[in-house]
């Protein structure tokens, strides 16, 4: 499908309608994050909830900012609409015409009509906000893992390996120990004297490479097993052929032939051609007579300078094409068959065989390079597999093969149930997203037959695509692209420039028109200046003149220190009132906050930052360091040692030498001194030890840091480190926390931190955290600033050439099966590639240069300053004209002019460090202690309130923990035994009697009664009661079944004892769902649709603690001496109350709720009258559970129904003991209907309003 066909947007907020496929390409700087942000609240407002809706990004900083700009922008919508609920429909039109906000323009248009509406059911999404996913497509493939891990078929557990850079160590280990072995020996000391063979750690570079590619095949290389024998044969050949040759191309051998004016001395000077053939080529065949073809090759010394010697014959230096420039263009125009004679000769055409030979020996680093990464690539799955772990892209290609084998299986039942519970997923930065994360992506979300069972959003720009060497690849972005054309996919395009002021994004457009294809079928898309408004900066009395600046060094200016004195030069002139923003009527002076340093490599910029250090100018780069490579890891680990092994006086001594307990060798001598010195200090270690024994990492390290003093002791002195060691101490306790989880026992943890430190793992998760005073000029690469937004920016090495990328060539082949008839094809850089597959990868390469200062130029608000480098020698300048912001710029006489750019002014000297100004000092007036507590959000259950009062109160300080606990469906049940005198009572039945007591054979019932359908024909319902018997071990019915047996004995037949056992156990369900609840109506009269089982719920309540006694007076309220409840526990950290109720139900007019209870009340059907269950209920407080499950319902018809009303909608709630119904009386079953003002009430008292009277 043609491109142009797609339909085409700019407004995807107010156009998109949340079906199908979506693509949105937005460009640098268009408000790509306020879109989105607009997107997820129509998506909540119009279809789904946040537990339905997923969200993924590229870094895990981008997700949390990405989730935070979506609660904002909801809670703004909300209030939005708040200040509208009392307007009128005229208003609301005329409102909606006057808008410049298009997601408040569609929020009327859409929900003009109910407003009250949108404005609960956005509560309610607020409410259940942390339900929605955002994380990195790596997170979201471990969730659907561990979600569908049945579906999936993988349900074996396993983690994400920290050690994946040591497993791949390993197997290259063993792998190159094998391959060594099956060598010849005289091979392996070629290698080796070669410098061609090195450790394991040197292919870890290309290794890795070729694992972020994991679903394309390498290319494999020519396998030289034949090289050594072919090279012995043509070097012998060849020394045969030197007696005649020394005859026959005398002129070659003589330097004073005629060849002397004809060969081509600029590229043979000094005589090398006659050289070549009087000393090179006799002296290397004599070597190769004395010692043979092993004994040459591993003499470097004469073997490099003779293949050097003949290939210049042959090739060009540096290129890989044959091409014959031996003789002078004149000669080779003039007398060509000097030039014909010369390279037909035997003896030439022998020299370029024995050179061949040698080359194909060559070939085998690049062949071990290969066998290394296909072999890692097979057996590292297989590693992780037997360590129980595995990596983030082996599991979503995991997650792409269970996809894929299930598809092509006929069964689609993997991808549909995720579709089914996730129908929409936004993919921001698609155009980094590689090969099997698209294939995992869309074989869930763009199955042509499920387009419209859910909706696909993908977000990028290509123009940004720079993490090549993280997997990324424009044709994976290409062939998405086209699934979406060709699925009829609709396509928006974001095209005004929000972050930066008009005349820099009209400079800065403009220069991107002059080259608009940046290769491999990207294209720049132009755009406009949007409608933000920015505090003007005005540079001496005019606003931000030339905000694109050209500064051209010459030769005797170094670049670092060029920047770093113009930035001081902008200081200066801030400093002097020339420089500043305009803020409605305040002025602020440019700060050294505003401005950022970008270069290509951590070199350049940490030359800016000593020059910038050096003038006093505040600036900070990021961390590259692992923290595990800090003084504080060391120390943290002496100290681990110590508290593992408190009795060995060497390790306890060097733990206190550490900074962390704080002693010097003074203090150590006078405390072995001590009669009791080291004994006390070895029982502390010693207790501590004993702590992370039994109660865990956490408390045993809290209480190693309060005996110890440790971190008074660390800023007890004055020092500049100690900020970095404290954040260094806290991240390495954390990260230790966190393993806590995975590692059993102390020693396995203290092994694992242990290796991390003597590997250095260096990530995202373990490098050192930015200092809370690390402010001012910021220095990064162009890659780590993609997304940010500087004021000013300066750009190092604006006309840098392409430096040479990783150790993998790129290139294509058509391949008609494939999408877009192309393939990737992936191969291990040599010299001897095709010359068509490097050629392509140097345009990849290029086209990825280009998209990467498309990055850099478009990072600034309001000004630029491009460093252009002096290239001493023309060639190189001919070479970079195409690199960098030349690519666009070009050069003399097509050099890019517009009235906004010009060249700035170098500076000759440092300028002047003017001295800050002294400002009044500020009085600070610290506000008084608020008495209101805040708590983390943690939850409770009607099971947690109700527990004991005096386990609530040996509990409580881990109450949080014990809530969040899952429980069964049975917890709250208490049998509870009342005797009747009568004698001639009647008995409820057998299996009534007989059915066991406690939490698991409740837990068994009330999964029966989810199961089993209410409408299913007698004839099935033996077999379907069987099925749950022999199907729920959880809660041992297989054994439950077999005691049940041995206690019914009627026969000697087993097999007929459970026939007729299922047969009472079918009578009895029979009997619970004909008995009637209220006015009549008992479950078999409900169909399937109008019931929901097993309805969880999360209801949000206020930041503080539960008003308990405002429950109790509530009840007392009530009037009602039979209806009670107990003591309630105290809820200081809860702010969400969890539940399950078990059935609700639709009776025809109202809601209602439905409790299943196998409490024991007695053997009599007298003990489950009115009276009794009454007080069974006040017993066990069910009275409070009946009204919270209301609550719950209550909110729930508020937020999904648009004209819910309370009296119309809401019934009550149906308290079941199974053990009493018997089908046709009302025993056994109590229904309550509270008042809506009780309802209400306890509402209020949860979210903590106020409440109304009773």
């Amino acid at each position: 499908m043609p491109q142009q066909t797609m339909k085409m947007s700019t407004n995807p907020i107010a156009d998109m309608s949340f079906t199908g496929l979506h693509w949105i390409e937005a460009s640098a700087g268009t408000g790509k994050t306020y879109t989105l942000s607009s997107l997820m609240v129509r998506i909540f407002l119009d279809r789904y909830m946040p537990n339905q809706v997923i969200a993924t990004t590229f870094t895990r900083k981008a997700t949390a900012e990405l989730k935070a700009r979506v609660r904002l922008r909801i809670e703004e919508t909300r209030d939005f609409i708040y200040g509208l609920l009392a307007a009128s429909q005229d208003e609301l039109a005329e409102l909606q015409q006057s808008l410049s906000d298009p997601l408040y323009q569609q929020v009327l248009k859409d929900h003009g009509h109910h407003l009250d509406y949108a404005y609960n059911r956005l509560n309610v999404v607020l409410q259940q906000y942390e339900e929605l996913f955002v994380g990195t497509l790596d997170s979201f493939s471990q969730k659907l893992l561990r979600e569908f891990a049945f579906e999936s078929g993988r349900i074996e557990q396993v983690q994400i390996s920290d050690d994946e850079d040591l497993h791949i160590e390993r197997i290259i280990h063993d792998l190159l120990r094998d391959w060594i072995q099956q060598q010849p020996a005289h091979l392996i000391e070629y290698l080796m004297l070669n410098h061609q063979l090195k450790g394991p750690e040197y292919y870890l570079g290309v290794v890795k490479e070729s694992l972020n590619f994991p679903s394309v095949d390498l290319r494999v290389p020519e396998l030289p097993e034949n090289a050594l024998a072919l090279f012995e044969a043509m070097c012998h050949q060849l020394a045969q052929m030197l007696p005649a040759a020394r005859v026959e191309l005398a002129a070659c051998f003589d330097a004073a032939s005629h060849y002397k004016n004809l060969v081509d001395a600029r590229r043979f000077n000094k005589g090398a051609f006659f050289v070549t053939f009087n000393t090179r080529i006799p002296e290397f065949l004599q070597h190769f007579e004395a010692a043979g073809s092993q004994g040459v090759l591993t003499q470097s010394d004469v073997l490099q300078p003779t293949m050097k010697a003949i290939r210049s014959l042959f090739y060009d230096p540096n290129k890989t094409e044959f091409k014959p420039r031996v003789f002078k263009d004149k000669i080779v125009e003039e007398q060509p068959d000097v030039s014909k004679e010369f390279y037909q000769h035997a003896f030439i055409q022998q020299l370029r065989a024995v050179l061949s030979a040698y080359e194909h020996i060559n070939q085998a680093e690049q062949y071990l390079n290969f066998y290394l990464a296909q072999e890692v690539k097979k057996r590292l799955p297989q590693v992780l597999s037997h360590a129980g772990e595995t990596t983030f892209s082996q599991q979503i290609r995991t997650l792409s093969e269970a996809l894929q084998q299930s598809s092509a299986a006929g069964k689609d039942s993997f991808a549909a149930h995720v579709l089914a519970r996730y129908p929409l997923i936004l993919v921001d930065e698609f155009q980094d997203t590689n090969q099997d994360q698209d294939d995992m992506l869309s074989s869930i979300w763009r199955v042509k037959e499920r387009l419209h069972q859910g909706c696909m959003i993908m977000v990028g720009d290509p123009k940004q695509a720079i993490y090549g060497f993280r997997g990324g690849d424009m044709l994976t972005y290409r062939k998405a692209r086209h699934d979406i054309q060709a699925k009829g996919g609709r396509c928006y395009t974001l095209n005004k420039n929000h972050r930066s002021v008009k005349n820099l994004v009209e400079v800065v457009d403009a220069l991107f028109h002059r080259q608009m294809d940046f290769g491999e079928q990207v294209e720049y898309t132009p755009i406009q200046a949007g409608e933000r408004e920015h505090p003007p900066l005005i540079d001496h009395e005019q606003v931000n003149p030339k905000p694109l600046r050209w500064l051209a060094l010459d030769e005797t200016l170094n670049e670092a220190e060029q920047v770093a004195w113009q930035i001081q030069s902008l200081l200066n002139q801030a400093q002097q009132g020339h420089l500043y923003f305009q803020d409605n009527n305040t002025q602020r002076a440019l700060t050294a906050n505003d401005i950022a340093v970008l270069g290509q490599n951590h070199f350049d910029l940490e030359q800016v930052q000593q020059c910038l250090l050096q003038l006093g100018v505040p600036c900070y780069k990021a961390s590259r360091d692992s923290v595990y490579k800090s003084s504080v890891a060391q120390d943290v680990a002496a100290l681990l040692t110590a508290i593992l092994n408190p009795y060995q006086e060497a390790k306890v001594k060097r733990a206190l030498l550490s900074r962390l307990l704080g002693f010097d060798l003074k203090q150590l001598v006078a405390l072995e001194q001590q009669a009791d010195g080291l004994s006390e200090i070895i029982e502390k270690l010693e207790q501590i030890r004993q702590i992370w024994n039994e109660q865990g990492f956490r408390s045993a390290w809290n209480s190693c840091m309060t005996v110890f003093q440790v971190w008074t002791r660390l800023v007890a002195g004055q020092s500049r480190d100690n900020e970095r060691t404290v954040v260094n101490l806290r991240h390495i306790a954390e990260l230790l926390s966190q393993q806590s989880e995975h590692y059993t026992g102390a020693h396995k943890l203290y092994q694992w931190f242990i290796r991390q430190i003597n590997l250095g793992i260096n990530n995202e998760s373990t490098q050192e955290r930015k200092l809370t005073g690390q402010l001012g000029v910021q220095l990064m690469t162009i890659h780590a600033s993609k997304g940010l937004e500087f004021g000013c920016v300066f750009l190092l090495g604006a006309n840098a050439g392409l430096s040479e990328k990783g150790n993998l060539n790129f290139s294509l082949k058509d391949n008609q099966q494939k999408s877009l008839g192309l393939e990737r094809v992936i191969a291990v850089k040599s010299s001897d590639l095709p010359e068509d597959d490097i050629q392509q990868n140097d345009a990849r390469n290029e086209a990825e240069h280009h998209r990467l200062w498309y990055v850099a130029l478009t990072r600034a608000s309001y000004r630029v300053y491009a460093v252009l480098r002096h290239h001493e020698v023309e060639k190189k300048q001919l070479a970079e004209a195409r690199s960098g912001l030349t690519f666009w710029r070009g050069s003399a006489p097509d050099l890019f002019q517009h009235a906004d750019s010009a060249d700035a002014d170098v500076l000759r000297a440092a300028p002047p460090i003017l001295t800050q100004t002294q400002v009044e000092a500020v009085v600070l007036e610290a506000e008084e202690i608020p008495n209101s507590h805040f708590y983390p959000r943690e939850t409770t259950s009607f099971t947690a309130l109700t527990r004991t009062a005096h386990k609530a109160h040996i509990q409580r300080d881990q109450l949080a923990a014990v809530m969040t606990e899952q429980e069964d469906s049975a917890a709250d049940e208490v049998e509870q035994l009342e005797i009747i005198e009568a004698d001639t009572a009647e008995k409820i039945s057998w299996i009534k009697r007989h059915f066991p007591k406690g939490t698991k054979p409740g837990s068994f019932l009330h999964k029966l009664m989810e199961k089993v359908r209410f409408s299913t024909p007698e004839e099935k319902l033996a077999k379907a009661i069987a099925s749950r018997f022999h199907s729920d071990v959880e809660f041992d019915s297989p054994q439950m079944l077999q005691n049940l047996i041995k206690q019914f004995g009627q026969t000697a037949n087993p097999e007929q004892d459970e026939a007729e056992l299922i047969e009472e156990m079918q009578e009895w369900y029979s009997q619970i769902i004909h008995t009637p609840l209220h006015d009549g109506f008992s479950l078999h009269q409900l169909n399937d649709g109008e019931y929901r089982s097993e309805m969880d719920f999360h209801l949000s309540m206020a930041d503080r603690a539960l008003a308990i006694r405002k429950i109790r007076l509530l009840f007392e309220r009530l009037n009602e001496p039979d209806l009670q409840i107990q003591d309630l526990n105290d809820v200081f950290t809860a702010r969400y109350l969890t539940g399950s109720i078990d059935l609700v139900y639709f009776d025809g007019q109202r809601y209602h709720i439905a409790d299943y209870k196998s409490n024991f009340l007695g053997d009599q059907t007298a003990h489950y009258d009115h009276t009794y269950i009454r007080e069974s209920m006040s017993h066990s407080s069910y009275w409070l559970q009946a009204a919270l499950y209301l609550v719950a319902l209550h909110r729930y018809l508020k937020a999904v129904m648009k004209d819910y009303d309370m009296t119309q909608h809401l019934g009550g709630a149906s308290y079941l003991y199974l053990r009493g119904m018997d089908g046709q009386s009302d025993r056994g079953v109590y229904h309550w209907k509270p008042a809506d003002t009780f309802i209400q009430n306890l509402d209020a008292i949860l979210s903590e309003k106020v409440v109304a009277k009773t």
